[in-house]
């Protein structure tokens, strides 16, 4: 029969209702799941990206998240065979818990085609090069690495479909009662401090560079990681484990979020952007006050971290090499200001009620965007506003 095989056994529910507990492949997940937006909240966009981009990263074949929690409204929709229960064709499963993880795995096997389809296409332009000259063993050799990329590629895209998800079902529930258990999923639920993601995930190569720099740069011991909070006004820390990782992928790419190329290139050589962050923080820090993470300084807000970052990424790389020397584009901050009195930041940024310079962080990057700017003008190499944007884009 057609549909989705149930290997289930449904059990009475609060002498109402029936609850099944069944693995499905990622692949049936997809097809055969839907979401009542009437149930369920508002999409996220970031959530799903951090999702997929967790998936991409780490390159899994499989994965282990938590149950996956559905609902069968119509218990029509099941038939009954000697193979077991099928849900009927057409028929959709409503997500109660779980769309971000499910919507993320399409996202993933999306990109992963795409990418093989483009990696196809390479391999195409590369046979016709390789019949043209067949004496040419380079050829042949880079000919050889494509079709094992794309091979290895379609196996952790069909590898990853495969994998199956343990799902709870639950079977006749209206849609009052969808919406109460959805909140009572949701209601329990306690967050993680990210600070504590950053310091102990060691799967995250880019957290393997931190947690080396915070063990062992002498200048971030004396200034200060909080390890386990965020950071306050009455936190005297200079810095913690999310403003790291922020900092560091906007020195090592010059973009606000990490991408799967920097992932892949960390893991090819993680001693280089290890002695990268090394250098940047052993440079930057002596030219800052000797608490940098006190209030009074600007030193100690994240949208300075950052946008410093930024603005020595532009001399980190020159045509995609590394450049020697590179930390000399800092040496614009011996002398600096780094009180709240700085004309040059109030001119540009304003003062709040507090007396301090509005250098409250926003995700729109507009701020760094501004101090690149003034950065580059110290730097005697002065940018337009729209190039300055662009780079914190």
């Amino acid at each position: 029969m057609d549909g989705l095989n149930l290997q289930m056994t449904i059990h009475p529910f609060c002498d109402r209702y029936g609850l099944a507990t069944v693995p499905v492949e990622v692949k049936d997940l997809l097809n055969y799941t839907s979401i009542d937006p009437m149930v369920q909240r508002k999409l996220s966009g970031g959530q799903r990206r951090k999702i997929a981009n967790y998936l991409q990263e780490r390159e899994l074949d499989r994965v282990f998240f938590g149950p996956v929690t559905l609902s069968l409204r119509d218990v029509s929709s099941l038939a009954k065979t000697e193979e077991g229960l099928f849900l009927r064709p057409g028929s959709k499963l409503s997500i109660l818990d779980g769309q971000h993880r499910i919507l993320a795995l399409g996202y993933v096997n999306e990109q992963m085609l795409k990418e093989s389809r483009s990696l196809e296409r390479k391999v195409a332009a590369m046979k016709v090069k390789v019949r043209r000259s067949p004496e040419d063993t380079e050829l042949a050799a880079e000919l050889e690495l494509l079709e094992g990329q794309v091979e290895q590629l379609e196996r952790r895209r069909l590898e990853l479909m495969e994998s199956e998800l343990a799902v709870q079902i639950y079977i006749g529930l209206s849609e009052e009662e969808e919406k109460q258990l959805f909140g009572d999923i949701n209601s329990k639920v306690q967050l993680v401090s990210k600070e504590l993601g950053h310091s102990f995930d060691s799967i995250d190569p880019l957290n393997l560079v931190i947690q080396q720099a915070v063990d062992h740069n002498v200048f971030l011991k004396g200034a200060g990681v909080e390890r386990r909070a965020n950071l306050t006004a009455y936190n005297k820390n200079f810095t913690s484990f999310s403003w790291l990782y922020s900092t560091a992928t906007m020195l090592f790419t010059g973009k606000m979020q990490p991408s799967y190329e920097l992932a892949r290139r960390i893991k090819q050589d993680p001693s280089q952007y290890i002695e990268i962050l090394h250098q940047f923080y052993s440079a930057l820090i002596p030219l800052m006050p000797e608490q940098p993470g006190l209030p009074q300084y600007s030193s100690s807000a994240r949208a300075m971290q950052e946008s410093i970052a930024l603005y020595a990424h532009r001399y980190l790389f020159t045509d995609g090499k590394y450049t020697k020397n590179w930390t000399s584009c800092l040496s614009i901050f011996e002398g600096f200001d780094w009180t709240h009195e700085n004309e040059l930041l109030v001119e540009r940024f304003g003062v709040l009620d507090n007396g301090k310079l509005n250098l409250i962080h926003e995700k729109s990057l507009r701020k760094h965007g501004k101090l690149v700017q003034l950065f580059q003008e110290l730097k005697g190499e002065p940018v337009t506003e729209d190039e300055a944007d662009e780079a914190s884009a």
